[in-house]
């Protein structure tokens, strides 16, 4: 019986901000690669990860001291780079949080972990969610293929970035300046089309025009006014946007290997998973 996991993610120290990023998101399109029929939440967050690592390069991390969350978010004189600590905080917690329990998952005998997950006392959403991509990891070692399996896997992993939005970043959002959160509102976007090409509106999303034209019956709730940082607002863009058109790219399996191919190469990481015997 496996009782502890044989690998362990190896990145570098929080100092190295930039490869640090660089080094989560290689892990992310890994652990997609070596799943991808499961793992459709890390594929997602390989390119947030990626997004997240081009607005970090817009600050001079080598000559920055790191803070912690509380310092960033008690100042009295909150400056904005109080705000590009926070946005690195969350970029490692989610990789923390979600991104190890992944990693668990796969290489340890599912009672043993999610026995883990209750005695670590995780979210009961994120253990409801692994009991669901358990199930459908072992209909599908099985030789099930059915849509009846597709969809626990969907669910599973949509209930994993719901979780991650509403309990991992939300807190965070929650303690950036208004100043910050106005600018990021404005600028949002993300792209599945990353891999150095021209993008296309079938794959990347901006967070205004979205809230604008299909997220309006959300946005009348909060006056009108677009704000990421509202977890409503970017429940609607992620859910019914992003998370739309990263189904549509994993329906072109070269557009998508490709892209994998390419964030899984950022840094040098062999990330290899044995399928567990179920």
């Amino acid at each position: 019986m496996n009782t502890t996991a044989k690998y362990s993610f190896n990145l570098p120290p929080e100092t190295e901000v930039i490869l640090r990023n660089r080094t989560i998101t290689t892990y992310y399109a890994q652990l997609y690669k070596n799943e991808p029929n499961l793992y459709k939440w890390a594929g997602m967050a390989a390119f947030a990860s990626f997004h997240i690592g081009t607005k970090l390069k817009l600050w001079d991390w080598e000559n920055t001291p790191l803070k912690t969350f509380s310092n960033a978010c008690k100042k009295k004189n909150r400056t904005i780079e109080d705000d590009f600590q926070i946005i690195r905080i969350i970029n490692n917690k989610i990789f923390t949080e979600i991104g190890s329990i992944h990693l668990a998952f796969s290489q340890l005998e599912f009672d043993i972990f999610k026995n883990q997950l209750i005695q670590t006392k995780k979210n009961e959403i994120i253990i409801e969610a692994f009991n669901k991509l358990n199930e459908a990891r072992t209909r599908l070692n099985a030789g099930e293929t059915t849509e009846v399996v597709e969809k626990l896997i969907w669910e599973a992993n949509i209930e994993i970035l719901w979780h991650e939005q509403l309990f991992v970043v939300q807190p965070m959002f929650d303690k950036l300046s208004n100043t910050f959160s106005n600018l990021m509102s404005l600028i949002a976007s993300f792209d599945y089309h990353i891999n150095h090409k021209k993008t296309s509106w079938k794959l990347a999303s901006r967070f205004i025009i979205f809230m604008f034209t299909k997220g309006l019956i959300t946005l009348s709730k909060n006056y009108f006014i677009p704000n990421i940082t509202h977890f409503e607002q970017r429940w609607s863009w992620i859910s019914k946007d992003i998370l739309a058109k990263w189904q549509a790219l994993e329906s072109n399996q070269i557009a998508i290997q490709e892209e994998i191919s390419f964030l899984t190469q950022l840094e040098d990481r062999q990330l290899k998973l044995y399928k567990l015997k179920t």
